[in-house]
């Protein structure tokens, strides 16, 4: 590499990379937030592991279900990664969509892309808590993202929720395709 690539990604990194610094200063404390859930999570997850475990009758039973700290802490690192794109992505698109147009700023787009990650680590708390409790429960993000949506905009939800069927569908069909 040469000092000139140098010069121009430090320049870059000058001019793009403060502005999302900035963000993430912002909403350090969903940050916060979003790290707080993730301990969680692993807790929870690493507690119904040890359950299913404990209640493992047969040797493979129990290899299946016994604790790998290299997994756990691979899929938790990776989550943090996963929602951490979540922010930037939701920041860039801010800068170069929602600021532009006058509906929103970029911490809010920011805010709304760690938000997802957040519902998404919210219901896979929820769901390793009723497993470890015996609740059979089924969380459905679809159901109430299409909602709340809806209760904005009905034309947008209905939008949203052809869309989401259609995405699903293909994967199905490429699914089977596969399996034939």
């Amino acid at each position: 590499m040469t000092n000139h690539s140098i010069g121009t990604q430090g320049f870059t990194w000058a001019l793009f990379g403060s502005e999302v610094l900035d963000a993430v200063f912002d909403l350090r404390w969903a940050i916060l937030f979003m790290v707080v859930l993730i301990l969680a999570d692993f807790w929870w997850g690493w507690s119904e592991c040890r359950m299913h475990y404990r209640n493992a009758t047969t040797k493979e039973e129990k290899a299946k279900h016994k604790f790998r700290f290299s997994t756990a802490g691979r899929r938790t690192l990776n989550k943090l990664v996963d929602y951490t794109t979540y922010l930037l992505v939701g920041c860039v698109a801010g800068f170069a969509i929602t600021e532009p147009l006058g509906m929103c700023s970029h911490n809010v787009t920011a805010a709304i892309g760690l938000g997802f990650g957040c519902l998404f680590e919210i219901s896979s708390i929820v769901g390793h808590i009723a497993a470890v409790k015996g609740i059979k429960i089924r969380l459905n993000l679809k159901s109430l993202l299409i909602a709340l949506v809806k209760k904005k905009s009905e034309g947008l939800g209905e939008i949203l929720d052809e869309g989401i069927e259609e995405i699903k569908d293909t994967n199905q069909k490429e699914e089977s395709d596969e399996n034939n």
